[in-house]
């Protein structure tokens, strides 16, 4: 019974020290004489860091880009339509209906470039056969890929939307597709791949424009086929035709192919980061359970790195995961298909929050399970926001005397 009631003053301790730092909005002088508890800080510097490189993948992407952009090049885009056993209804089997007349079929796309005119205006592809995966694909299936077997659909026309008050709304790239009705209408493969490619001219080596992707709305500014048709309604005694009428089929893929033009990823004193480049890092910190007493609480963990003087991170989101394996076989000077690491991710996968000029990750959990034994110290990996601009690269110092890296720990220990 002694045992028990010292341990229950050692809990009711530990609890009221807690309760007066989450409560408190000033420090409170705990008077710690007559308890074995202690409260110490530490911070760790000694650190190993390393850049590795992605195929780029932004299949979740807001947009569809095409062109140059900050040496990043995007060559191609594309957009998948239905499949005749996933629409619903199955419009496709419209152009098959002898009731129904159809009297146009147009693809459109929609940007907010004001600017965008038939000129700087991407060219269209089909292919009934071609497939991509908008979750896997990258410009590593794409090398040296050529549109030749594609039937080139050619220009668009463009329409700049205004509003009652004369202001912009948006922009409409529309092309005629009616000499694909026959390709479209055919129902009796559900299987049958109905795939469009945009690209600029090859001659354009500046444009860069920007569309919607099907992640950028709800429908409304999705990639889509719109049917302009008639419906001819015949009874015994009557026959009607019901005027032109239009139905909107929506895209259910999209994915623009990045290529990188990766140089040297792994700068000495930079660690680097962003999507279009596909550019990630790990990084381990060799003595983080050996600087901190056995048993110890956390109260408190923050890892932070300097940004440095050209970086702009506003609106831009890092995340940290802890690796689950060894990390001494990655290469860092490949590009890696998909990404080498595998992390625990929930509840440890937290995002980065700024700090003046620096990035914050508070890692007190994953810390804590570490010091207990129950998480390996693998590593973190650190990775930009799948939602990030793609052409924007984040740079952290690494080496950096001042303003390297650094782990600061407050901890209760008994």
């Amino acid at each position: 019974m002694k045992n028990i009631n010292c341990l229950f003053k050692v809990q009711l301790s530990i609890l009221f020290l807690l309760t007066s730092w989450n409560c408190s909005d000033t420090p409170i002088q705990s008077n710690l004489d007559h308890s074995n508890l202690q409260i110490d800080t530490v911070t760790i510097f000694d650190m190993v860091g390393k850049n590795y490189t992605v195929s780029p993948n932004l299949g979740s992407n807001e947009r569809l880009y095409l062109g140059k952009k900050n040496d990043i090049e995007i060559p191609i885009s594309f957009i998948k339509m239905p499949l005749a056993n996933y629409a619903q209804p199955n419009y496709w089997a419209y152009l098959n209906d002898t009731s129904i007349t159809v009297d146009s079929l147009r693809f459109v796309l929609f940007s907010n470039d004001s600017l965008l005119n038939e000129e700087r205006s991407p060219s269209l592809f089909f292919s009934p056969d071609s497939q991509f995966d908008e979750n896997t694909s990258t410009y590593l299936d794409y090398e040296n890929y050529s549109l030749t077997s594609w039937l080139d659909i050619g220009k668009p026309n463009v329409i700049i939307g205004i509003d009652s008050l004369t202001f912009f709304t948006k922009t409409e790239i529309i092309w005629d597709i009616d000499t694909l009705i026959e390709s479209l209408s055919d129902t009796l493969d559900s299987n049958l791949v109905r795939t469009f490619a945009i690209k600029l001219d090859n001659s354009d080596s500046t444009s860069f424009i920007e569309i919607f992707s099907e992640e950028a709305s709800q429908g409304e500014n999705d990639p889509q086929i719109i049917m302009y048709y008639r419906k001819t309604s015949t009874t015994v005694t009557d026959t009607t035709i019901i005027d032109t009428t239009d139905i909107k089929i929506y895209s259910t893929g999209d994915l623009s192919i990045f290529h990188p033009n990766i140089t040297n990823s792994n700068e000495e004193n930079i660690l680097a980061l962003g999507n279009g480049r596909g550019l990630r890092t790990f990084f381990q910190i060799p003595s983080i359970t050996d600087s901190i007493p056995n048993g110890s609480l956390i109260r408190n963990a923050d890892l932070s790195f300097h940004m440095t003087s050209n970086t702009n991170a506003e609106n831009y989101n890092l995340i940290l995961d802890p690796i689950t394996q060894d990390t001494s076989l990655i290469d860092s000077t490949i590009v890696y298909s998909i990404d080498p690491f595998n992390t625990i991710g929930y509840p440890y996968r937290v995002s980065g929050y700024q700090d003046s000029n620096r990035v914050v990750f508070p890692i007190k959990n994953i810390l804590q399970n570490m010091i207990m034994g129950n998480e390996n110290n693998f590593g973190f990996k650190i990775v930009s926001d799948e939602k990030n601009e793609p052409f924007h690269t984040i740079l952290l110092s690494k080496h950096n005397d001042v303003n390297r890296p650094r782990l600061e720990i407050v901890y209760v220990y008994d």
